[in-house]
């Protein structure tokens, strides 16, 4: 009974991804099961490339000194791997020079072991990615510790929790809804919309009908310019960081680029992009040794989620469990 539903909730997860190009998998800590996922992701899909934010596939994590499981990379997949890291078993398909150095597209003619290494800024990621659509059907971006903006560059976004984050179910779940609210940021109404064709790179309040640019050189560190210019207007845009001291401080609706941006429970936002969020993903035994019940993690994981949309799947690609 147990499998038949993991792999209805497999099914269901895969009708989702089918509709979008570029995936996310992110991680709300170090080891939370990311690159498990990743490979989970891999091994069901074709034509398929994957991408990093950080850097993955190394043999031991460099802050828990603990052994990592590899990025396996499937036959007919795709992955932008460090050009002098390039393992026996697949083609080279374009080689290119990055801020990261030089950087190699290959093609896996047999599954085989990778590392990924970061292509750059999230502007020149997305250029990369037109030219691996060229070759791939969808981009899989694994996401890194504290790399939360990839998911203003996605389509969707599977998110990654579990014991590595709480002590017990409850502070697991708490903290995974935090995030998840972040995500599901709702875009601006029509009203909004209009004045944000285009999202700048600059702070700007919105009063009267008329765009007023704040004379802040950013976000952080001009909390009182900004407080001042947002006195009687109808909204805000902000392109950075919002913490919980400047949104308390904010009275107007909150316009970011991102829910990444958000960091902070206070405060009205809402935000440029609105990733789908498919699933998440959970892992109830850390490698520290925390383990809670899988069953009970996902029930309560998922009881919570429907408050917000009852739409997203929750499911242990280890365990086989799913809600």
């Amino acid at each position: 009974m147990e499998r038949r539903a993991q792999k209805g909730g497999e099914r269901r997860l895969f009708e989702q991804i089918k509709h979008h190009k570029v995936i996310s998998v992110v991680g709300l800590s170090k080891n939370a099961g990311k690159t498990t996922v990743v490979n989970f992701l891999l091994r069901r899909l074709e034509k398929a490339c994957v991408i990093t934010v950080g850097m993955d596939g190394e043999k031991e994590d460099k802050i828990f000194k603990n052994t990592k499981p590899p990025v396996v990379l499937t036959k007919g997949n795709f992955a932008v791997v460090p050009s002098q890291l390039v393992p026996a078993g697949v083609k080279i398909v374009e080689t290119f020079d990055t801020p990261s150095g030089n950087l190699s597209l290959v093609e896996a003619f047999m599954d085989v072991e990778i590392q990924t290494m970061r292509i750059g800024s999230y502007e020149e990621t997305q250029k990369t990615m037109e030219m691996i659509s060229k070759h791939a059907d969808k981009v899989i971006i694994d996401g890194a510790l504290e790399r939360m903006g990839a998911i203003s560059i996605s389509e969707a976004v599977i998110l990654v929790t579990g014991t590595q984050i709480g002590r017990d179910v409850n502070d697991v779940v708490s903290k995974t809804l935090r995030l998840v609210k972040r995500i599901l940021t709702p875009l601006p109404p029509p009203s909004m919309m209009k004045y944000l064709k285009k999202a700048p790179n600059y702070s700007f309040v919105a009063k009267n009908g008329k765009i007023f640019k704040i004379r802040a050189r950013g976000v952080a560190g001009y909390e009182d310019e900004i407080t001042r210019a947002t006195e009687g207007a109808e909204f805000v845009y902000l392109p950075g960081a919002v913490t919980e001291e400047m949104a308390s401080k904010i009275k107007c609706p909150i316009v970011v680029p991102s829910g990444d941006k958000i960091f902070t429970e206070r405060g009205n936002f809402f935000s440029l992009r609105n990733p789908h969020l498919i699933g998440v993903a959970v892992n109830h035994v850390s490698i520290q040794g925390n383990e809670v019940d899988p069953d009970e993690l996902i029930f309560e994981l998922k009881k919570r989620l429907n408050n917000l949309n009852n739409g997203i799947i929750v499911f242990d690609v280890l365990y086989d469990h799913e809600a």
